[in-house]
């Protein structure tokens, strides 16, 4: 080969790897979110994390968090102050499975939230928005 054809095949061998390194990247996300709690009750939710490598270092590299109220003020969005309850961890189900939990410290009393998460692990970072109404809790019939 001549030097151009060295050169040219050089630029895409390391396009190519640069390619598939966004795609190894991109591997983990998070799913929808699922609330376990009413109106007026402490905040208790999950979301699943996919794509996340089996192995215990990347498990134990995978963090979630709330994101800080400059992140939020950078996407539009409303930081209220009863957001600095929410502790959000990663954690583990029986089967293996990754999942943050979050939960409040106390009774949450707003119907609506928007949750900014910020998940980073060894391969990269979301910042994902989840929209939540929270509905009143379910009461008995009285007779």
């Amino acid at each position: 080969m001549n030097h151009f054809a060295n050169k040219l095949f050089f630029r895409i061998v390391v396009a190519l790897g640069c390619i598939g390194l966004s795609v190894l990247a991109q591997a983990a996300g998070l799913t929808g979110i699922k609330v376990h709690s009413a109106l007026g009750q402490p905040f208790s939710a999950e979301i699943e994390i996919t794509g996340l490598p089996s192995e215990d270092f990347e498990f134990e590299l995978a963090k979630g968090a709330l994101a800080s109220p400059e992140k939020y003020q950078e996407a539009k969005l409303i930081y209220p102050p009863f957001l600095r309850q929410l502790r959000i961890t990663t954690e583990r189900r029986s089967d293996g499975k990754p999942y943050l939990k979050i939960v409040s410290s106390a009774p949450i009393n707003e119907p609506a939230l928007t949750l900014l998460i910020d998940f980073n692990w060894r391969g990269g970072r979301i910042l994902q928005k989840y929209s939540i109404l929270l509905d009143p809790p379910s009461q008995p019939l009285k007779r």
